[in-house]
């Protein structure tokens, strides 16, 4: 599908894009991007809800410790071995408490705002849970995030200078991968409290330990979806697809699998390598980590394969 807004200019938030060596990429505040070397595949893993950089502008009323439970906690370190497979590493450095990558852009409360949005507005039911593109609670659903209404130029002025050229970077890379190979596979990944909180759909429900979503088949070819959950499944993890999220905004913004573009989201329960509560890390992450390099391998593995046989576009 068209990605609206789609380019490589200069956007106009006084930001620049710095190229600090040949494999990294990053524009300050915005994104942070890891190139293969060699051995490059057509495969991206983009992480959109870790980001932890908050804008000195962020005000918030709430307490650090339930703003900071939104964060997708730890997931870009989680997935850093992709790199070493062949993939290319896109992370998004700002906070999902302050702009939300995986939502639309018109998926915006008008309660929320101060004034009339100059233009359509379409908000769905994540905007009535209070986790729209601005979200409205705090990680834990239940506590506010904002002691005030925002001005429509704020608003703006975030989709100007974060979201919109974090998503440009997306579609850069999937379409230089897809011209280069044919073919292009798109991971986003986040993660997932154990247990749904009350901001989601699947409130009160224990979740398995992987949910990969594909929009119910729309996003990605069947194979690399099961080849992925076959991949998790033989290290002893729990495996669903579509149950807790068939996927948002990340997926199916970019994914065109009729031009060979396929895009799956995987979400992670924050329970396996991590204690919830007090944010720390368990043992197990390290191992994590090597498993997930290891999913990577073989996605890059099936990615040179269709791409030697002519991929799908």
């Amino acid at each position: 599908m068209p990605l609206e807004g789609v380019g490589r200019g200069k956007e106009a938030t006084g930001g620049r894009t710095i190229v600090t060596s040949s494999s990294v990429i990053r524009r300050p505040g915005v994104f942070l991007r890891r190139d293969p070397g060699q051995g490059r595949a057509p495969v991206l893993v983009e992480i959109p809800r870790s980001g932890s950089e908050y804008p000195r502008a962020f005000q918030s009323p709430a307490p650090f410790d339930a703003v900071h439970r939104s964060i997708s906690m730890y997931v870009e370190e989680l997935w850093e071995g992709c790199v070493e497979a062949g993939a290319t590493w896109l992370f998004a450095c700002f906070p999902n408490a302050w702009i939300d990558a995986n939502r639309n852009e018109l998926d915006i409360d008008p309660d929320l705002l101060a004034g009339p949005w100059p233009g359509e507005l379409r908000p769905t039911e994540k905007s009535r849970l209070g986790i729209g593109l601005i979200h409205r609670v705090c990680g834990t659903g239940d506590v506010p995030l904002h002691g005030r209404r925002l001005g429509p130029e704020e608003v703006r002025e975030r989709l100007d200078g974060y979201y919109w050229p974090y998503h440009r970077e997306v579609a850069a890379i999937l379409e230089l991968r897809r011209r280069e190979f044919g073919v292009a596979y798109h991971v986003s990944c986040h993660s997932m409290a154990s247990v749904g909180g009350a901001a989601t759909l699947d409130r009160g429900t224990r979740r398995s330990d992987f949910d990969i979503g594909d929009g119910h088949g729309k996003t990605c070819e069947p194979e690399a979806v099961a080849l992925v959950a076959e991949t998790l499944r033989g290290f002893g993890h729990e495996v669903t697809v579509n149950r807790h999220y068939a996927g948002a905004e990340c997926i199916h913004k970019h994914a065109r699998p009729s031009h060979g573009i396929h895009s799956m989201q995987i979400e992670i329960n924050r329970g396996l390598y991590m204690d919830e509560d007090r944010f720390v890390r368990r043992p197990v992450f390290a191992e994590l980590q090597q498993q997930l390099r290891a999913v990577s391998a073989a996605l890059a593995a099936h990615a040179r394969e269709k791409a030697a046989s002519g991929g799908t576009a």
